[in-house]
C-alpha cells in the first residue's frame, strides 16, 4: 500500500465517498492531512531520477493532462469519477507508467484559504481513492505540480515558465472573443460569494460551460456598471482578458510548463483528451513524439470503451498479470496501427481512429470469436455423440437382452465416469485452442478484456 492511501486511512479516508468528509474537517486536522500528504507525495517524486537522454521517449508513459485526470473546469462528482475511470482503464489497458499531478498546491499558498484547501484536498483524495489498484500496481505515480532542478537547468526552467506565460495571456487576449463572462454579485448569487459564469468552446471548457467562487479584489467592481434583476453583469475588455487568463489559459500554461519541466525529463508523453490543452506545447515544441496528435493517443483506445462497460479496474489488472505475454503483443500491434499513421500525416481525427479499429482490429476479434465458437460446436457434438452412443448400449444391453439391476448401475456409474473424461478432454482442447489463438493473434488480449466484461 501506498504512503499516500495509508495517510487518507489515518484520517478515515477509505472510500470515494469518504473524500467529500473533508469539508468538514476542522481547521487543525485540514492542515496536518494537507501538509502530510503534499510532503509525502513531493518527497517521493525527488527520488524519481531524470531520465539521461530526455529525448528518448517511452510509447508508454505519459503525463495526464489536467482534463484527463478531472482536475480542469468541471468539478461535479459523477463527472469526475467517469474521467478518473476512463484513466485508470486507459492505464490498465495500454500504460507502463502514468504521472498523475494531484490538485495540491503549496500547503503556504492554500492553507490560508481554508475553502480552497479543502477543494483541493478533497479533489486529491478522491482521485487516490479511485486509482488506488493502479497506485499499488505501481502504474499510477501521484506527483504534485513542483520540480526540483540543478543549477544548470534553473535558468532554462524559469526562462520557459516565462515564455509559456506569456504566450498563454496573449492566448487570451486573442481568443476573448469566443468567450462570455458574467459576474453576479454575492447576495444574489446562489453560493452568497462572488460568483462566475463562463461559457466558452468545449475544446477548452469541459462542457462549455464553467461557474466558479470569485475571491473579489477591493475596488474591483466598475461603478459604471449597471446589474440586471439576478445581479449580473456582462465583462468587457482587460477584467475579461484577466478572468480568462486565470481560469483558463494559466491552468493550461501551468499544466504545460510542469510537463516541459517535469514529465519530459522522465521520458514520458503528455496525455490529453481536450484539443485546447495541447495548443501552447504544440506551439511551442517542434518535436512531433511530443506534440505531434496527443488527442490520437487517447482516441487510440476509445474502441475499447463498448467493450469494458463497468470492468473494475482491478479485473483488467488481473487479465493483465495473467495474459502478459498478449498484453505486451497487443499494446505493440496497436502503437504500431498509430505510428503507421502518424508517418504519413501530423494530426489524426477520431474518425481516422474508429476506421483504423474497424479495419485493423475489430475483424481479429470476430475471427477469434468465430474461431471459438466454432471449437465449442465440435467439443459439444462430440460430448453428446459418446455419451449418446453410450447410452444407447445400456439401453439394448451390451449382451443383447436384458441388463442385471446391479450391473445396470454399475454400467451407469461407467458412463458418468465416461462423460466427465469427455468433458475433461473437450474442456482441455479449447483450453489448448485458447492458447494457440493467445500465441497466434495480437489483440487476444482485448477478446479475454471483452469476455470477461460480458460475464460480469
Amino acid at each position: 500500500m501506498g504512503q499516500e492511501i495509508e495517510l487518507l486511512e489515518q484520517y478515515g479516508l477509505v472510500t470515494d465517498e469518504d473524500s467529500l468528509r473533508i469539508n468538514d474537517f476542522t481547521p487543525k486536522k485540514l492542515s496536518k492531512l494537507y501538509e502530510s500528504l503534499f510532503s509525502s507525495v513531493f518527497e517521493k517524486q525527488l527520488e524519481t531520477p531524470a531520465v539521461r537522454d530526455s529525448e528518448s521517449i517511452d510509447p508508454f508513459t505519459f503525463t495526464a493532462s489536467a482534463s484527463l485526470r478531472a482536475d480542469s473546469t468541471c468539478e461535479e462528482y459523477s463527472c469526475r469519477l467517469k474521467k478518473l475511470d476512463f484513466l485508470g482503464r486507459y492505464t490498465a489497458l495500454y500504460a507502463n507508467k502514468v504521472m498523475l499531478p494531484l490538485s495540491l498546491s503549496n500547503p503556504d499558498v492554500a492553507l490560508p484559504i481554508p475553502w480552497l484547501a479543502k477543494r483541493t484536498l478533497a479533489k486529491s483524495a478522491l482521485t487516490l481513492l479511485r486509482l488506488r489498484p493502479l497506485i499499488d500496481a505501481g502504474l499510477v505515480v501521484p506527483v504534485v505540480t513542483r520540480s526540483a532542478h540543478c543549477e544548470h537547468t534553473f535558468d532554462w526552467v524559469n526562462q520557459m515558465v516565462a515564455a509559456v506565460h506569456n504566450a498563454a495571456e496573449r492566448a487570451a487576449r486573442h481568443f476573448q472573443g469566443a468567450f462570455r463572462i458574467d459576474y453576479q454579485l454575492p447576495a444574489q448569487s446562489p453560493t452568497g460569494h462572488s460568483t462566475l459564469y463562463i461559457e466558452g468552446p468545449d475544446e477548452l471548457i469541459e462542457h462549455g460551460y464553467l461557474a466558479g467562487l470569485f475571491d473579489e479584489p477591493s475596488g474591483w467592481r466598475q461603478k459604471s456598471w449597471r446589474f440586471n434583476r439576478v445581479g449580473k453583469v456582462e465583462l468587457r475588455g482587460q477584467r475579461k482578458v484577466g478572468i480568462l487568463y486565470k481560469y483558463i489559459f494559466e491552468k493550461i500554461a501551468d499544466d504545460t510548463t510542469f510537463y516541459l519541466a517535469f514529465g519530459r525529463q522522465h521520458s514520458a508523453r503528455y496525455l490529453s483528451d481536450r484539443p485546447g490543452e495541447t495548443f501552447l506545447l504544440d506551439a511551442l515544441t517542434d518535436d512531433e513524439e511530443v506534440a505531434a496528435n496527443n488527442q490520437s493517443l487517447h482516441a487510440s483506445l476509445t474502441h475499447l470503451l463498448p467493450l469494458l462497460g463497468d470492468l473494475p479496474i482491478a479485473t483488467l489488472l488481473r487479465i493483465r498479470r495473467e495474459e502478459r505475454d498478449s498484453f505486451i503483443r497487443y499494446r505493440a500491434a496497436v502503437q504500431q496501427l498509430l505510428e503507421n499513421i502518424l508517418r504519413k500525416k501530423k494530426r489524426v481525427a477520431k474518425r481516422e481512429i474508429q476506421e483504423l479499429y474497424k479495419e485493423n482490429i475489430e475483424p481479429e476479434l470476430l475471427h477469434m470469436r468465430s474461431e471459438l465458437k466454432q471449437e465449442r460446436r465440435r467439443q459439444t457434438r462430440r460430448i453428446v455423440g459418446g455419451v449418446a452412443s453410450l447410452a444407447a448400449s445400456v439401453a439394448m444391453g451390451v449382451f443383447g437382452g436384458p441388463i442385471p439391476v446391479l450391473a445396470n448401475a454399475a454400467i451407469t456409474g461407467a458412463s458418468a465416469m465416461v462423460g466427465g473424461r469427455l468433458l475433461a478432454k473437450a474442456a482441455e482442447e479449447v483450453c489448448e485452442h485458447g492458447s494457440n489463438l493467445s500465441a497466434k493473434n495480437d489483440f487476444y488480449f482485448l477478446l479475454r478484456v471483452a469476455q470477461e466484461a460480458e460475464m460480469a
